[in-house]
């Protein structure tokens, strides 16, 4: 029901329907219900914002299913809870405490003049208050007398001059309850013993953890890299801080195959994986995507593009041999599986069977492929020429992991822009997020969109704008992934998306902030750390492409199987086995029929 109509402040507090009044606006205009305080329906009809409402317009919704008039609040209440508070540092002093409060108490003296109204018959009426602001009743009799100094003329008594009052909004425009709430009386010190969250709340605390309570203990989040670990307990950190469940934690892995054994074991719970990992998790492990990334195209995709130097013209897409490449990593999408099967099936590589990696260690010169070398991800040969262009020191050389600099998409196009690397192979919002600026490191600081080129696969080139036309093909976003298969659990995977749901509209920047959390944000010299920089939001995947086939799509599973020979081997596998349950299910009808 939120209205919309504040640019990027749909479902905000500066929404028109946030708030009390705004909920209270909501009832009136499309609502059924609204849940305020005691006083806001008399606050807002008086206040005139909503022209042509009455109290009498209204009722109140008791427990019990009755109904009462709006001034019926005391017999037809929900509950009670403690006005505002105004709150300082846990480090301001008590002597400062004691100053802050003597302020504010004069300034109620002063300015409250609230508290000193004689009319009863409405907080919100002013018109027979019986004493000025300096406590003196009016005289409402006649007092003319004769004075030699008057010069005929009479003075403006209709009209008082405008005083500051501490509990009024109105007069500063159509908003009530401006830093402290119009129906205030006055303001009262807490005692220094009472001034913590917990004593002031006292049995209201029950109550606001009641609503955090979670079927589901905790959330445990597999990463693979210390600078990823760190950024981890930092987004625990800041969802604690404001009650979201179930309690997150953090499992530092070996690898992204590590994590993918972890959460079919129950050790970890969720990860988020490249598309291509996906396929493994879903394939091997019976894992299943539940949260993917959205980019700038507004829905879970992105396009596959080759990148190369505007100055390097020699370097086409359509006779790459000998050149130079940058991966994201071995077996990622956009980095690997793509643009090899690209090539494969275009008959510009010898394909080997389905072995890419030795199809590329023999077309390509050198080339940056973390993880190429790991048995994890390489079973067969490992090429040496496969990392000659990393550059991670000494156990980080070509891993497939943030520990590397040359991993992921950022990685492989800084691995062609410092080195030596002809094309890279990344998505399409790479080169506008590491170029003109937009990062402080020193090997982009001199980088502008209009030093690169992509590749199309016509032999053409375009400019990086024009990913729709030029790229390798369009692929499915990184996701977040869950158990799956034997153990599923509904229960869990509805508190994991409620989790990140929550995660994201308190966190979900793509900026740093000192003094928040930043879910969209990786600190240099790092990039991509757990969710992708490109990420704008996260977005639930649909129940029916929970199945990591359903999700990818066909073009990319006959992408994989060019470019893997165990992936095809697996499906043939599963295929075997699907036909020889036929064959026994048609053997048994036979027998039965007979």
């Amino acid at each position: 029901l939120c209205t919309g109509v504040v640019p990027g402040g749909k479902c905000t507090p500066t929404d028109p329907y946030a708030g009390y009044e705004g909920a209270f606006r909501c009832l009136v205009e499309a609502g059924d219900i609204a849940f305020v305080k005691h006083t806001t329906v008399q606050e807002m009809v008086d206040s005139g914002f909503i022209p042509g409402v009455t109290v009498d317009q209204f009722e109140l919704l008791c427990k019990d299913g009755s109904r009462q008039p709006i001034s019926q609040y005391r017999q037809c209440e929900w509950s009670s809870v403690p006005s505002h508070a105004m709150v300082v540092s846990s480090a301001t002093t008590k002597s400062e405490r004691r100053r802050i409060k003597k302020f504010f108490t004069q300034a109620v003296n002063l300015y409250g003049s609230k508290q000193r109204r004689s009319n009863t018959s409405s907080i919100y009426d002013r018109s027979n208050d019986q004493y000025n602001p300096y406590q003196s009743r009016f005289t409402t009799a006649s007092t003319t007398t004769y004075s030699p100094y008057n010069d005929g003329s009479e003075r403006n008594e209709s009209q008082p001059y405008e005083t500051f009052d501490l509990f009024e909004s109105k007069r500063y425009g159509r908003r009530l309850n401006l830093m402290f709430e119009d129906t205030a009386r006055h303001l009262v010190p807490i005692d220094d013993d009472k001034q913590n969250y917990q004593k002031f709340l006292g049995r209201s605390l029950e109550q606001i953890y009641e609503t955090k309570t979670c079927p589901v203990g905790r959330m445990m989040l597999c990463v693979t890299s210390d600078a990823e670990y760190e950024k981890c307990i930092k987004m625990r950190t800041a969802l604690k801080s404001q009650l979201i469940k179930p309690d997150m934690l953090c499992l530092k892995a070996h690898s992204h195959i590590t994590c993918m054994q972890h959460i079919q074991s129950g050790t970890a719970d969720v990860a988020v994986f490249d598309a291509s990992d996906v396929y493994t998790a879903g394939l091997h492990y019976d894992l299943m995507p539940f949260m993917s990334e959205v980019y700038d195209l507004g829905l879970p995709e992105y396009y596959v593009v080759a990148v190369a130097k505007e100055e390097d013209p020699d370097t086409e897409l359509t006779y790459l041999r000998g050149k130079y490449t940058c991966h994201s990593g071995i077996n990622t999408a956009a980095g690997w599986v793509y643009p090899m099967a690209y090539l494969i099936s275009n008959g510009w590589i010898r394909p080997y069977g389905c072995d890419s990696i030795r199809a590329a260690a023999e077309y390509f010169t050198k080339s940056c492929v973390p993880g190429a070398i790991s048995k994890e991800y390489n079973t067969g040969i490992p090429y040496d020429n496969m990392c000659d262009l990393c550059h991670g020191n000494s156990f980080r050389y070509c891993r497939r992991d943030a520990s590397e600099d040359y991993y992921g998409n950022t990685g492989a196009f800084r691995c062609l822009v410092e080195g030596g690397g002809h094309v890279a192979f990344v998505r399409h919002t790479t080169v506008i997020e590491n170029t003109g600026g937009k990062k402080k490191e020193w090997w982009a600081r001199d980088a502008f969109p209009d030093d690169y080129e992509l590749l199309c696969p016509d032999g053409t080139r375009a400019e990086v704008n024009e990913f729709k036309k030029c790229n390798l093909g369009l692929v499915k976003a990184n996701a977040i992934v869950a158990r799956g298969g034997r153990g599923y659990n509904g229960t869990e995977m509805s508190a994991y998306i409620n989790l990140f749901t929550y995660a994201q509209q308190f966190y979900g920047r793509k900026f740093s902030d000192e003094f928040s959390f930043s879910m969209f944000y990786s600190p240099p010299p790092y990039h991509d750390l757990i969710f992708s920089d490109a990420t704008r939001g996260l977005r639930v995947v649909d129940s029916d492409k929970r199945w990591f086939d359903a999700y990818l799509g066909p073009n990319f599973l006959r992408a994989r199987r060019i470019t893997d020979c165990h992936a095809g081997a697996v499906a043939l596998k599963i295929s075997a086995l699907y036909s020889s349950l036929l064959s026994v299910g048609a053997w048994f009808l036979y027998r039965n029929v007979m």
